[in-house]
């Protein structure tokens, strides 16, 4: 993966700053909980704002407002793990610590397939009040397995895309497997939750 030459790829045992961002598949959620759990940062879940009940997006203009609300709203510092294009150039801005997953599509696929069913059948509730439904994960052109097939070709490129619109002198950590994403985990002292 071609890396921007302003930024600072550094080892997976480099310590984290204070504003992380977490972007890819396949663990950027859990790997954000355990940041904010560790580091006592408060976490930017951008999947419960951008979503509301009914599966409807709300206004980009409205997800800016509320990000950076929570950017500014005094932490000690923040965690976020999505990127949601609306609000992609100002997390890139601020975030000093920027971990991408860029892991095999075969895994990406697998652990969303497993997440979903997983979601179904507990009927747990995500993404601003929502339940994923096994008619949403077979049929549905909403389908958040057939969203990762769709765009297997932009996963495969989030390093490139992330790198080259992070700020200048940013850490950027860059796991590129199962193994790899594990070993960050322990070198960083994190438990999943």
């Amino acid at each position: 993966m071609p890396i921007s030459n302003h930024v600072n790829l550094v080892d997976l045992d480099h310590p984290l700053r204070s504003t992380v961002a977490a972007f890819g598949a396949g663990g950027k959620s859990t790997l954000a909980r355990a940041i904010a759990h560790k580091h006592g940062l408060a976490q930017i879940e951008l999947d419960e704002i951008q979503w509301t009940p009914g599966w409807r997006m709300r206004p980009d203009e409205e997800i800016k407002d509320i990000v950076t609300v929570e950017m500014n709203a005094g932490h000690d510092g923040w965690v976020t793990d999505h990127q949601t294009r609306c609000v992609l150039p100002m997390i890139l801005e601020r975030a000093e610590s920027v971990i991408v997953l860029e892991l095999p599509f075969r895994v990406l696929l697998w652990r969303r397939l497993k997440r979903t069913v997983r979601r179904a059948m507990t009927r747990e509730i995500v993404c601003g009040g929502n339940r994923e439904t096994f008619r949403q994960l077979f049929l549905s052109r909403d389908s958040a397995v057939l969203e990762m097939w769709q765009r297997r070709k932009r996963y495969a490129r989030i390093g490139e895309t992330i790198s080259a619109g992070a700020a200048p002198g940013v850490d950027l950590f860059y796991v590129r497997s199962a193994g790899e994403l594990d070993r960050f985990y322990e070198l960083q002292g994190l438990r999943r939750a």
